[in-house]
């Protein structure tokens, strides 16, 4: 027998009105995508909503992150602090991210070039909008473990896949 919960909560009104929930704040956000020989990394600037759920909807909508079900609650703070890790020591601002296990299903499935370009977008993006050091990405409160590595240690801006540069740009 399946069970199915309804959420029966009224709708507060205002005055006999019905209150409408206030939209999303919009910001332009800075992403990165990979290039058209998926080696390298550009930049992009979309409009999506200021919110760790609202900039992976974003990356999902460029088709630059797996669309899947990333759940209705994503764990996501900002620490100015020294991580130890024995024989390294980082010292700054990380953004810690901590996503559902279907996340991490869809990095095992794809290639290693692909693991590490989807992860390198993932970090960009998260450490230029929150201004950080490095990205500790968690699944499910443990770490990423692929073929390729185990993910304990914060990722790095660039760290596996370079941004193109613009050899066109005029001086």
């Amino acid at each position: 027998i399946g069970l199915q919960v309804t959420d029966i909560t009224p709708t507060p009104s205002l005055n006999g009105e019905i209150a409408v929930p206030a939209t999303p704040a919009l910001i332009d956000l800075t992403i990165y995508l990979p290039d058209e020989t998926g080696t390298a990394l550009v930049v992009t600037t979309v409009p999506a909503e200021d919110s760790p759920k609202g900039i992976l909807s974003a990356l999902v909508a460029a088709g630059a992150l797996p669309d899947i079900d990333y759940g209705q609650t994503i764990t996501c703070t900002v620490a100015d602090e020294e991580l130890d890790y024995g024989d390294i020591l980082y010292d700054g601002v990380y953004v810690h991210l901590d996503l559902p296990d279907t996340f991490a299903q869809a990095i095992r499935a794809s290639d290693t070039t692909t693991q590490k370009l989807t992860l390198q977008i993932l970090a960009n993006t998260f450490l230029t909008h929150y201004e950080a050091d490095g990205l500790l990405l968690s699944i499910a409160g443990t770490d990423l473990e692929t073929v390729s590595g185990r993910y304990d240690q914060p990722i790095l801006l660039d760290q596996f896949v370079p941004v193109q540069v613009d050899t066109t740009a005029q001086p």
